[in-house]
């Protein structure tokens, strides 16, 4: 290869074969797809890790806030327990607590937080168990409370209530008697008001937060004894010694009674408040602290995912371009060459012998296409030879076929003609008129449109024959037919049914209207004057299609209003 004709050679077909191009340019193409691939996987890897991290911690934040919403919903229903006694109320602490050492039990063992905070959840844990202790030894206490009201004070108050109106003596006669009864109603009143003071103490035991009301009921015990002692002698000391005794019980009860409600309620207002005051600080806490983790996640995880999207767009874009223009090198190396292989295989097919030049320094694919087009050039010089001997037989042969189909269609147009023209006056013959008659007939009576049908006969016809012979009688006939077919309309057709008879068919024609037709037709006829024959007359019988008529039908009527044309005296017109 000379050094022209070498450097019109694109490097990329210098350097590789066309096969290891493509190969090249395929190879590259997967590796940067395999690369975008790997990318993209690694990327939603990354994306579900941090989505997850990102789930895990906004379950921690809404199991702590929960947390503190169980809590606070624990102590409303722990006071509720001491204001109302409400077996319900003590359910539902029963219940949160169960959930919510369940549900931070599980956060622990999720790891839904890190290290750092997972001790504050352990603290929670176990605030929230001290809470749950604490509430259910006030619910002892409670419980103890109600059994010494039932069974120590409730007994003796009773007793005492029973006893003190067998007190009041019988009227007895005297004015002493009188007023000792009178004083002892008094005291014994006051004994009953104190005894409704320390039953309404006792209740609020049970119902009430604040017991600093009723922790002074030793002066109603003293004011109960004072007016014991302040009775008549006349009372029965035994009743006044055992109602006594009883109060002196229910006193000491009272205190013990006491005691154990503040008890109780120091582990309501004290120990639970202050447990789930704690609680609730440790929650904050640790929710501020999860909040601050997951700001932190969100910013983590779209700065990493912006890096990374840049890096894969940046890989995908020096990619494309690097692909893009190894392609396009690889591209227009190939079809520099097929160009040049498309001129040659066009030069050869235009029956260019002349030397085939292609550049391919490579025994490759675009070498063997060479070689092919030089062993086409050879063939092809061998066939145009043949082709030019082929085509000049190939033309004159052409020539003479092109004669005899120009002959043979112009016989076929005439038999054509023959075939559905009268002969003799060139008119429609009876094969044509009764094809005719067939598709007229149904086309109007699908379309429900109007149809008329003419039947003439040329009256004496057989005279003149006998008279002027048959060649006049033809004459006739022909200038009959020329006249009528001068006569119609664009739309009615003309032809010859058999010797002096003539059918006119009219589409789209009511019977009236072809008969006014029928008229001037035989009035013009009558008019004409023939060498030889001189005035000819026609009888015509005119018939309309019915809507279920056929077309044998229709030509009856029509020949027999032709016929009683002639009976009437002949060059007539008669409608059916």
């Amino acid at each position: 290869m000379s050094s022209p004709e070498r450097n019109s050679v694109p490097l990329a077909a210098r350097w590789l074969p066309l096969r290891q191009r493509v190969a090249a340019t395929v190879y590259l193409t997967l590796l940067l797809a395999l690369l975008f691939g790997v990318g993209a996987v690694w990327m939603a890897q990354m994306t579900r890790s941090q989505t997850d991290e990102l789930v895990r911690l906004a379950d921690a934040s809404n199991a702590v806030r929960g947390f503190r919403t169980n809590v606070d919903r624990m102590q409303f229903a722990a006071y509720r327990f001491v204001a109302a006694n409400h077996g319900s109320a003590v359910a539902q602490v029963s219940r949160l607590y169960s959930a919510t050492r369940d549900s931070l039990t599980d956060c622990l063992v999720t790891r839904c937080v890190d290290a750092s905070a997972e001790g504050r959840i352990e603290a929670l844990l176990e605030g929230l168990d001290r809470f749950y202790k604490a509430f259910t030894d006030a619910v002892a206490q409670r419980s103890v409370l109600n059994s010494i009201i039932d069974q120590r004070f409730t007994p003796n108050l009773v007793f005492v209530r029973q006893e003190l109106p067998t007190l009041v003596q019988p009227e007895s006669p005297g004015a002493q008697a009188d007023s000792a009864r009178a004083l002892d109603a008094l005291n014994l009143r006051a004994i009953q008001r104190h005894l409704l003071a320390v039953e309404e103490a006792t209740d609020a035991l049970l119902y009430s937060a604040n017991l600093q009301p009723y922790s002074s009921l030793a002066i109603d015990f003293e004011c109960e004894r004072g007016h014991l002692a302040r009775l008549s002698p006349s009372v029965p000391e035994a009743s006044v010694a055992a109602i006594r005794t009883a109060l002196e019980q229910m006193e000491r009860v009272w205190g013990a009674l006491l005691q154990r409600a503040r008890g109780y309620l120091f582990l309501v207002n004290v120990v639970m408040a202050a447990d789930a005051h704690e609680m609730q600080v440790i929650a904050g806490q640790l929710e501020q602290q999860i909040e601050t983790a997951l700001v932190d996640a969100h910013r983590g995880t779209d700065s990493k995912l912006f890096g990374f999207a840049s890096a894969l767009i940046l890989l995908l874009l020096f990619g494309s371009l690097a692909v893009f223009a190894l392609g396009r090198a690889m591209a227009t190396s190939v079809t520099h060459q097929l160009r040049a292989l498309t001129q040659t295989f066009n030069d050869l097919a235009a029956g260019s012998r002349a030397q085939i030049r292609i550049q391919s320094p490579h025994n490759d694919e675009i070498g063997e296409l060479a070689m092919a087009a030089a062993r086409f050039r050879d063939a092809n010089a061998e066939i145009h030879d043949l082709l030019a001997r082929y085509q000049a037989l190939n033309e004159a042969l052409e020539s003479k076929v092109a004669e005899r189909t120009s002959a043979l269609e112009e016989s076929n147009r005439q038999l054509e003609r023959l075939a559905h023209t009268d002969r003799l006056t060139g008119v429609l013959n009876r094969r044509a008129l009764e094809q005719l008659l067939e598709d007229e007939v149904k086309r109007s009576q699908r379309y429900s449109r109007p149809l008329s049908l003419m039947y003439l006969d040329l009256d004496h016809f057989k005279e003149i024959n006998d008279r002027h012979g048959h060649e006049v009688g033809d004459v006739v006939l022909v200038r009959l037919a020329r006249e009528l077919g001068a006569m119609l309309r664009a739309h009615d057709r003309l032809g010859r049914w058999g010797g002096e008879e003539f059918l006119i068919l009219c589409s789209e024609t009511t019977g009236e209207d072809a008969r006014s037709l029928a008229e001037r037709i035989r009035v013009q006829v009558e008019q004409l004057q023939l060498e030889s024959v001189g005035q000819v007359t026609l009888s015509i019988g005119i018939a309309s299609l019915a809507p279920t008529q056929t077309v044998e039908r229709l030509l009856a009527e029509a020949d027999q209003a032709m016929y009683r044309a002639k009976s009437l005296g002949r060059n007539r017109c008669v409608l059916a």
